[in-house]
């Protein structure tokens, strides 16, 4: 399991990799070296979104006989036999304080991670306004999420932390606006938020954006952009003038934002 200052390096030297600009391969190797000379209290957040579905009742199942068997009877063939499940070490809290629960046996790595207290499991989350049950929510007295049962609406509300509202901008983005504003902002002129997924809403705040880097290609470049080309001085005047206009539009004034970004 690589450490957080592993990802970052790696991450960093995928942009060197590639980077399509000089200054911007020296931004990440000078980026590459801070970190590997800190002091040791250097902390990154790493966030890993799974868009897709999970069948949450079968990742964390109640292990005590009981409560195991409440969930057979109502998972009927989709319920995973009880001898293959990977026992918690560790009772509930909470809610379930005193329970015991087991993991997927397809999830070897994240047991041993839990036992080696490396891991939470936090259950029971979602994004709501407020708390509610199925009686509140029939009698029209609840205060909702918007698009609540719409998947895209809710893996949105998970990155932007609104539910009440659509926004463009996600909690990660925002954090970096504060960030930034107090002039905690690397020297290099790196974003702090950096993405191996392109550019995504919990990144992207109000005044920042993540520098955007490939898993295996490095950092994305304007195809053909300054080549030695008889047309390369054309294609880059002509690319500038398209990033330079301002404009009265929000619509137009986002997309040049990001653009340029």
């Amino acid at each position: 399991m690589p450490s957080r200052r592993t990802f970052l390096t790696h991450a960093c030297r995928l942009g060197t990799a590639t980077a399509t600009a000089s200054t911007i391969g020296l931004s990440l190797g000078l980026t590459r070296r801070a970190a590997a000379q800190d002091s040791g209290d250097y902390r990154a957040l790493v966030c890993v979104l799974l868009a897709g579905g999970n069948d949450s009742f079968n990742m964390v199942v109640p292990n005590d006989a009981d409560e195991y068997a409440e969930y057979a009877a109502i998972r009927s063939d989709l319920a995973l036999p009880q001898e293959t499940l990977l026992p918690l070490s560790t009772l509930a809290e909470g809610a379930n304080a005193g329970s015991n629960f087991a993991l997927h046996p397809g999830l070897g790595a994240v047991h041993r991670l839990y036992e080696q207290g490396e891991l939470a499991i936090v259950a029971n989350v979602g994004t709501l306004v407020e708390a509610v049950d199925a009686h509140l929510i029939e009698a029209g007295g609840a205060k909702l999420p918007l698009g609540l049962f719409s998947h895209a609406d809710q893996i949105r509300q998970w990155q932007t932390v609104l539910p009440q509202s659509r926004a463009a901008d996600g909690w990660g983005g925002r954090i970096a606006d504060l960030l930034e504003a107090e002039g905690r902002s690397p020297a290099n002129g790196i974003a702090m938020n950096i993405s191996l997924s392109g550019s995504n809403v919990f990144q992207s705040g109000r005044r920042t954006n993540p520098y955007s880097i490939h898993h295996e290609f490095g950092a994305p470049g304007i195809f053909a952009y300054g080549d030695d080309t008889d047309y390369g001085p054309f294609r880059k005047r002509m690319i500038d003038a398209l990033l330079l206009p301002t404009h009265d539009n929000l619509l137009r004034q986002e997309y040049s934002r990001r653009l340029r970004g």
